[in-house]
């Protein structure tokens, strides 16, 4: 299948009528349409994706979008209702035209009301197929099943991703049920589907004639006991894979009630965070108060600390100018006593020499002297001033409690306006939000509950379906038995024999084709991731006979842990090997793909897409493609390129580039 061309009539941004060529030749097939956000590169490929199936979904890939909110608002204002898509493409060397259109109305700004919606599928020189047909000749086209893996954007990236790595059990269903639907596994399914029931049909009506007959009454028996219990365990089969459907659905409708609030999600959890470190700084308010309490409850006096303090200071200088008045006195007193002597004794008592008359009159003035002095000594006691200082030694250490109280103080001035800041935020994202009611821990909760329940459910279908094939292989060999008794008709029994063999032929075929299929799809992810990544440390990728999908490193192990950017690598490789093994052949049309990689896994992909030589359709934005800086990576294998301009918020336009 190769796209030629696409018109689109008051589509999404595009107001009024658009034509734009597809046609490219195999030697240059790269289309690029460039155009920042908002611009409408997602309303061109939901364009071809309506066209063809008629269903869009919104950007979490899951919830319904209903086309009425495609329809451009400026054409509703003007009266201009009818829109529509139309898309040339060939097939097998044979062209078509598909066109999808409707009639819009709206009586209020946000609701549109979508009416006589009709497509027309005509071959070119043909005549057109009835309506009813239509989808049944466009899914033998591209089948709707597999669409995703051609026609895909970065949020479907996305969710693949998140897909592969959850737990192990759903990864691996996922997985397989990926490979079964690109390699067109579930028409062999419901081929042996269709030969057991045969083959349940031949073996009751063989069984009506033995009792008939009333003969071999006790294989008979044996052979409706079985039957009877297989039957058991496929309606509780029937039931679990009923229950099985339901966890899908309702894990895809909270996945996109979720994705609906994704835009409040970083808001929502940052005030939670903030929430939690308001009450983390409130405890800590209280603890430095607490803590300030205790200091003035265990030191009552430190409201009088700075007198007391004053108090113990003067006591100390006290102690000093005592000490230092009874040196004084000691060394006046000494003197006086040394000069007595030597009055008294008429001799020098340190050199022995008699004292003179004159030397007399001197001693006796400075005698006078030191006596004056020595009266005029203060007199203090030391042991009251020690014993003073005693008492007001506890109060020495006022200044390190007042220290710790100030910088306590000063820690609860800084904690308080961290809070107040905290909560200042905290009340500008609760103003942010307050139209959401959604409780987003709830949902979270239920989602993460559901998945559980899910594995299980998984695991006991899997038990369940072994128990089940048991049981069949059980009836089959009773059935066998039956088919060999002289009563039953020859016709009957050959058609069993041929049924039967038919069975083993389509279940080894199956299991064949599969596990050949499985290994294909395997290698072409690993030849892919290795060729996308630039983390060198790998050394391909494997999927075992558990579907359990893993990146190998260079000593042949799976590793359980890679980075976040081999993740979407490997995402991007799975989907592009799932295309390239795929039964249908379609042009391959990315929006955006490149959005969360790194320049080295961008570049890498661009050279990849620069090796195709069926059509691929690119919708990037500046930040993911510059032409002067990105084009040789294409290696001259762009056909067409687009830019898409905008106009006003409702309207934009593609020109070629």
């Amino acid at each position: 299948m190769q796209l030629l061309e696409l018109k689109l009539r008051n589509w999404g941004p595009f107001y009024g009528e658009h034509k734009v060529d597809l046609a490219v030749d195999p030697s240059a097939p790269v289309i690029l349409f460039r155009g920042e956000n908002m611009r409408g590169k997602t309303s061109l490929l939901r364009a071809i994706v309506w066209c063809l199936y008629g269903q869009l979904r919104e950007q979490d890939g899951r919830t319904p979008l209903p086309v009425g909110k495609m329809v451009n608002l400026d054409a509703l204002q003007a009266g201009d209702t009818p829109f529509g898509v139309t898309l040339r493409f060939s097939h097998n060397g044979v062209e078509y035209v598909l066109h999808r259109s409707g009639t819009a109305d709206s009586d209020q700004p946000d609701k549109v009301i979508v009416s006589q919606v009709v497509v027309d599928l005509i071959p070119v020189g043909g005549l057109p197929y009835p309506a009813a047909n239509i989808p049944e000749i466009i899914d033998g086209i591209i089948s709707r099943d597999i669409a995703d893996f051609f026609f895909f954007d970065g949020e479907m990236l996305t969710r693949f991703e998140e897909r592969l790595r959850e737990e192990r059990a759903t990864s691996q269903g996922f997985v397989r049920a990926q490979v079964e639907r690109a390699l067109g596994l579930p028409f062999m399914t419901n081929l042996a589907s269709d030969l057991e029931t045969i083959q349940d049909a031949i073996t009751a009506s063989m069984d009506q004639v033995l009792r008939k007959e009333k003969k071999n009454n006790a294989l008979s028996e044996k052979f409706r006991d079985k039957t009877d219990e297989l039957a058991g365990v496929e309606k509780d089969l029937a039931d679990l894979r009923a229950r099985d459907t339901d966890l899908v659905a309702q894990i895809a409708d909270y996945e996109a009630q979720l994705s609906k609030v994704e835009e409040i999600k970083e808001l929502y959890y940052e005030r939670k965070a903030l929430e939690a470190d308001i009450e983390r700084g409130e405890d800590t308010i209280k603890d430095i108060r607490a803590s300030i309490a205790n200091l003035a409850e265990t030191n009552w006096w430190l409201p009088a600390a700075d007198t007391l303090v004053a108090k113990l200071e003067a006591a100390e200088a006290e102690i000093v100018a005592a000490e230092d008045a009874d040196r004084e006195r000691y060394k006046l007193q000494f003197r006086i006593d040394q000069v007595e002597k030597q009055l008294g004794s008429g001799v020098c008592p340190a050199c022995g020499q008699p004292v003179s008359v004159h030397n007399e009159a001197e001693l006796n003035a400075e005698l006078s002297q030191l006596r004056q002095e020595l009266a005029a000594s203060p007199t203090k006691s030391v042991d009251d001033a020690r014993r003073q200082r005693d008492r007001l030694r506890p109060f020495g250490r006022a200044a390190s409690v007042l220290q710790r109280v100030f910088e306590q103080e000063q820690d609860l001035g800084r904690e308080k306006l961290r809070v107040d800041k905290k909560r200042q935020r905290t009340r500008q994202i609760s103003e942010q939000i307050s139209g959401n009611t959604v409780n987003i821990d709830a949902l979270e909760r239920t989602l993460v509950h559901l998945k559980a329940t899910k594995q299980r459910s998984g695991l006991a279908l899997s038990g369940l379906e072994d128990k089940r094939q048991a049981l069949k292989n059980e009836v089959n060999r009773i059935g066998n038995q039956i088919a060999d008794q002289p009563e039953v008709d020859e016709t009957e029994r050959r058609l069993q024999r041929s049924v039967n063999e038919a069975q083993e032929i389509v279940s080894k075929s199956f299991d064949h084709f599969r596990e050949s299929m499985r290994d294909r799809v395997a290698k072409a992810t690993s030849d892919l991731f290795l060729r996308l990544t630039t983390e060198k440390e790998y050394s391909g990728v494997s999927i075992n006979e558990d579907y359990l999908l893993s990146v190998i490193d260079h000593q042949g192990r799976a590793l359980s842990m890679i980075s976040a950017g081999a993740n979407q690598i490997l995402t991007m490789a799975f989907i592009g090997a799932l295309a390239e093994c795929s039964v249908d052949e379609a042009p391959m049309v990315m929006d955006t793909p490149f959005g969360r990689l790194d320049t080295g896994h961008r570049n890498a992909i661009l050279s990849w897409v620069s090796t195709f030589n069926t059509q691929v359709i690119l919708f990037v934005q500046s930040g993911e493609y510059e032409p002067e800086r990105h084009a040789y990576l294409l290696d001259g294998k762009i056909g067409r390129e687009y830019t898409i301009d905008r106009l006003s918020p409702t309207r934009s336009e593609v020109h070629a580039a």
